[in-house]
């Protein structure tokens, strides 16, 4: 008979583990630079060490340190295997330690206790002894290992936001308290174990100093899991409220940029008459060089270079204009085209955080190149049927190509049917049946503003894409602009 327990244990053991290597693999997958191929060989790492180490607990070893030699395993294939940022990597190998085992501890003494007192009330032969019999034990830990499961792909969507666009520093900071987490859990695990949370032997007997133990660790990791996730999420939010602040600190700083400009504008208009006849007495006088001298003052004067972009929005203007000679400092290569429709009802603020986030990720990414190597930025903004279509194509470091991005929706599904011309057709993106979202493999999470231009792009129903290959990152963004027409019918 226990041969036939020992098997059935082995299998249950081998049953859940591999779906709990799954569950990790795909956690760490989704939120780290890497494919299928990297979670396949972290899956396959990481159950043969998880296989290894229940046979090294056969020789009595003390449970702090098959916990900790658990999680060291994680942690090590996790930064070896995938790709990104350490801190970010060491993140997330810290959020599947925290989810799986806070998960699983409730999970166990929520069910123990619920099946204590099952068996409790279906005594009725007055038996005060009442424990939990081998059978009972496996169908718990099914149901435990069940719902650790299930809450890792499910806690796995709601961490998208935070695993996306932050400082390393970020990923670190936040790494530092659930590590101490990870800690304190395995000392109470240890403690529960060596029977330090039961109650004296001479007041309670077995029965309720399993309900008192299972019901302290159910309340411990309880109030663990609330603090855990204040601290994540409340750091999440923090941080979106600081970028949201910087980027209406940006927008006011292009408008004082576009009142500036346009002031030394004004200011040369007001002393047109004198620069004219300045000009006529240098022509008279066929003084060329003086004349050709006087005419570049005038110009840096009044800030309106031979490369400026005319828009057709003012605010478009400034802003190509700042990130034009931002450009020029660096030695980037500049290409543009911008055409804003007339009467265009996307708000120009909404135009403006858009056009501006990409810009400086653009940059950014140029920045980061060698100085030898050759660098450039292309933007274009047009009408594609009766959508307003921007594109910006830049430089990037191969190397930075990572793991998949979402689109904030289906650039192909907005336009009409019928082939265009070859920019309408480049914009075309496949849709995943299953959730409605385009992924792309091998390109970065670009720039700390990803989130604000997708926002921006929601608000006109639209629809952004990225796309990075051979050293060079594209991102696409369609606005609708027959959408308030439809409204107002």
């Amino acid at each position: 008979m226990s041969g036939t327990a020992g098997l059935w244990d082995g299998v249950l053991w081998l049953t859940c583990s591999l779906l709990y290597v799954r569950s990790v693999s795909r956690f760490l997958g989704r939120h780290l630079s890497g494919g299928r191929r990297e979670e396949r060989i972290f899956g396959l790492l990481f159950f043969c060490g998880c296989l290894l180490r229940k046979i090294w607990m056969t020789g009595g070893v003390p449970y702090i340190l098959y916990a900790a030699c658990g999680h060291v395993l994680l942690g090590i294939f996790a930064m070896v295997v995938f790709g990104g940022e350490k801190a970010k990597r060491l993140l997330a190998a810290v959020f599947a330690v925290v989810m799986t085992e806070l998960i699983w501890n409730f999970g166990e003494s929520f069910f123990s206790c619920g099946a204590l007192l099952l068996i409790r009330v279906a005594k009725s032969n007055g038996q005060t002894t009442v424990s939990i019999g081998s059978w009972t034990g496996r169908i718990l830990t099914i149901m435990t290992y069940g719902v650790g499961i299930w809450a890792v792909s499910r806690l796995s969507e709601a961490l998208e936001l935070v695993f996306t666009g932050k400082r390393e520093s970020w990923y670190f900071c936040l790494s530092l308290p659930l590590m101490f987490m990870v800690f304190v859990i395995d000392l109470v695990n240890w403690a529960a174990s060596n029977g330090i949370m039961v109650q004296d032997w001479r007041r309670f007997g077995l029965y309720e100093n399993q309900l008192f133990s299972h019901g302290a660790m159910c309340i411990f990791t309880g109030l663990s899991m609330a603090a855990s996730g204040f601290f994540v999420f409340g750091m999440d939010r923090i941080w979106r409220e600081e970028q949201e602040r910087e980027q209406y600190q940006a927008q006011v700083a292009y408008y004082k940029m576009l009142e500036e400009q346009y002031g030394r504008i004004e200011r040369l208009r007001h002393d047109m008459k004198n620069h004219m006849l300045a000009l006529e007495n240098l022509a008279r006088n066929q003084q060329w060089q003086q004349a050709v001298e006087y005419l570049r003052e005038m110009t840096e004067m009044g800030g309106v270079g031979t490369g400026d972009e005319a828009t057709g929005s003012l605010v478009m203007d400034a802003l190509l204009y700042h990130k034009r000679q931002q450009a020029v400092e660096m030695n980037i290569r500049w290409q543009c085209d911008v055409k804003v429709p007339k009467d265009c009802p996307v708000k120009e603020i909404d135009l403006c955080i858009i056009a501006g986030n990409i810009l400086d990720n653009a940059l950014e990414a140029c920045a980061k190149l060698h100085k030898r190597e050759e660098t450039f930025i292309q933007v274009y903004m047009g009408m594609v049927k009766k959508c307003l279509f921007l594109e910006v194509r830049n430089s990037m470091a191969e190397k930075e190509t990572g793991g998949g991005i979402k689109s904030a929706g289906d650039i192909g599904g907005k336009l009409k049917n019928g082939r265009g011309s070859k920019r309408e057709e480049s914009v075309k993106i496949s849709k995943n049946p299953k959730n409605g979202e385009s992924r792309k493999e091998n390109f970065p999470r670009h720039g700390l503003g990803l989130r604000n231009i997708r926002s921006a792009a929601e608000k006109y129903n639209g629809a952004v894409r990225v796309e990075a290959e051979n050293g060079i990152f594209t991102i696409s963004v369609l606005l609708p602009l027959y959408w308030e027409e439809d409204r107002k019918r």
